[in-house]
């Protein structure tokens, strides 16, 4: 068996004490005050970040929600201008077709006047050509 001497136990027990004391302050608690300030870093940046990532969510959803409002209106207006359009033609269809009733009245009494002199001409005239017939008849 192993056989420690109890001054020998006593110096290693020492020994790993003083170890573990000066480590702690030299070694293990500048670590982990370091990984605890680290630690904290992050927490902040995850925070910061999820913050972040927040506002950027309602911005989102303010710019989608404003673009919707803005296509509503848009479409709106071209209703809008569409349905004034479909008036506006409307319009334009009723007055040429009522200038086109207009002229063709008008070309139709143009044509009357014509046809009515033509035929007081022709019974004005009429003597005139059955003078001539009788004539040619009577010659002929």
């Amino acid at each position: 068996m192993l056989d420690i001497d109890p001054i020998s136990a006593i110096v290693i027990f020492a020994v790993v004490w003083i170890l573990v004391l000066v480590l702690g302050r030299l070694f293990f608690k500048p670590v982990s005050r370091i990984l605890d300030e680290r630690a904290g870093r992050v927490a902040r940046d995850q925070a910061a970040a999820s913050e972040a990532l927040e506002a950027y969510d309602r911005d989102l959803r303010r710019i989608e929600e404003g673009l919707k409002e803005a296509r509503a209106a848009a479409d709106g207006i071209r209703e809008k201008a569409e349905l004034e359009a479909l008036k506006e033609k409307s319009r334009l269809v009723r007055e040429v077709q009522a200038e086109g009733r207009a002229e063709v009245e008008k070309a139709k009494e143009e044509l009357s006047r014509r046809v009515e002199a033509l035929k007081a001409e022709l019974d004005a005239r009429s003597g005139e050509f059955a003078e001539k017939i009788e004539k040619r008849i009577m010659d002929g």
